[in-house]
C-alpha cells in the first residue's frame, strides 16, 4: 500500500472526496492527513506522494517519494539542486491563483493611476491637496511579461477597462484572447516604451532573473508605471530606485521583492511607490481554497490511476 500524505487545509467532507481519489479501500493507496507544520521525518519517510505542505529540511529523508504536488504556484525553491531526486515529479498549483494575484495587480494599477498612495498619506494628515492625474487608464497601452494564468486575467480586466495590451511571454504562443499585440522575451526591449503601464506576472529563476534592468529601465516610456507581482528577482532593485528617483517612472505598485521581507531600503520613502507584503496571493477566501483542492484531487486521480500529471514543473525553468 503506497502512503499518499495530504497536508492541505481541508474539511471533513473533502477527505472523504481525496479518499475517493485515491481508489478507496482497494485502491492500493493509503491517505494520511497531516498537518504539514508538524510532519516529522519518521512521517514522510515512507510516503510515495506529498500533497500540500512539507518543510524543505525533510525532503532529503523521503526515500519513497515519486510525486510532490505544492499548494501554490511558486516552485523554484523546489527546484534547488539535491533538494529533490530526480526522478520525483513536481507539480504545483497554477491556475488556481489568477483571480485573485491579478485582482491585487490591478488594484495596484488603479490606486497609482489615481494618486491614492498620495490621498492616503494626505488623509493621515487631514492635509486637502489635489494632485491632476496625468492621464485615464482608457486608452493606455499595458505591457503584461508573462502570458499563464495570472497575466491573463490581468489583461482581461485591463483590456475590459479600455486598455491596449500588449503580452511577452517566453516562447511564441497562438493568438490569444485580452492580447491585442504578442511578443517573445527577445523582443521586449522593442515595444516596452511604447507602454503606460508595464506589469509583470512572472515565475522566479534563472530565466527571468533581472528581466527589468537599468537597461529597460532606460527604455521605458518616462511617465510609465511598474506593476509586480510575480518575483522580485524579476526585477533589478537599484535599477528600479533609479528609475523612479530619475523620474524614467513615474511609480511602481510592487508585492514582491528580491529580498523579503523588505529591508532597509529606499523604496520605503518613496511617495510613488505602492508595497504591500507578497500579499496578493496570501488570501482565506473560500473560493480560492476551493480551487486549490479541486486542482489537487484532479492529479492526486491522475496519479493513483497511472495518467499524466497536470502543471508539471519544469526544474530547469523552474516553472
Amino acid at each position: 500500500m503506497k502512503k499518499i500524505i495530504i497536508t492541505l487545509p481541508l474539511e471533513e467532507n473533502e477527505k472523504e472526496e481525496f479518499y475517493s481519489a485515491a481508489g478507496g479501500e482497494r485502491g492500493g493507496y493509503e491517505p494520511v492527513f497531516k498537518n504539514g507544520e508538524q510532519l516529522t521525518a519518521e512521517d514522510v519517510k515512507d510516503a510515495s506522494a506529498i500533497v500540500g505542505m512539507v518543510p524543505e529540511d525533510l525532503l532529503s529523508g523521503c526515500e519513497c517519494l515519486e510525486w510532490l504536488q505544492l499548494g501554490w504556484a511558486g516552485a523554484e525553491t523546489y527546484c534547488s539542486n539535491g533538494l529533490l531526486k530526480e526522478d520525483v515529479v513536481l507539480t504545483n498549483a497554477s491556475g488556481a491563483y489568477g483571480d485573485a494575484v491579478s485582482e491585487h495587480m490591478a488594484a495596484l494599477t488603479l490606486a497609482l493611476a489615481c494618486s491614492l498612495n498620495i490621498y492616503i498619506h494626505q488623509q493621515e494628515k487631514r492635509h486637502w491637496e489635489l494632485q491632476w492625474r496625468r492621464a485615464v487608464l482608457a486608452g493606455s497601452t499595458v505591457l503584461v511579461y508573462g502570458m499563464g494564468d495570472i497575466g491573463t486575467h490581468y489583461a482581461a480586466i485591463m483590456k475590459s477597462m479600455g486598455c491596449h495590451v500588449i503580452g511577452i511571454s517566453r516562447t511564441k504562443k497562438m493568438k490569444r484572447e485580452f492580447f491585442d499585440e504578442q511578443y517573445v522575451s527577445d523582443e521586449a526591449l522593442q515595444v516596452i516604451g511604447r507602454a503606460d503601464v508595464v506589469a509583470l506576472a512572472l515565475p522566479g529563476g534563472d530565466d527571468t532573473r533581472h528581466i527589468i534592468d537599468i537597461e529597460a529601465v532606460k527604455k521605458m516610456k518616462s511617465g510609465a508605471v511598474l506593476i509586480n507581482a510575480g518575483r522580485g528577482s524579476t526585477v533589478d532593485t537599484m535599477a528600479l530606485i533609479d528609475g523612479l528617483s530619475q523620474g524614467i517612472i513615474a511609480g511602481a505598485g510592487l508585492d514582491v521583492f528580491e529580498d523579503e521581507p523588505l529591508g532597509d531600503s529606499e523604496l520605503w520613502d518613496m511617495e510613488n511607490v505602492i508595497i504591500t507584503p507578497h500579499a496578493a496571493g496570501k488570501l482565506e477566501s473560500e473560493y480560492n481554497r476551493r480551487k486549490v483542492v479541486e486542482l489537487c484531487l484532479d492529479n492526486l486521480h491522475r496519479y493513483t490511476q497511472g495518467e499524466e500529471l497536470l502543471h508539471v514543473v519544469d526544474r530547469k525553468l523552474a516553472y
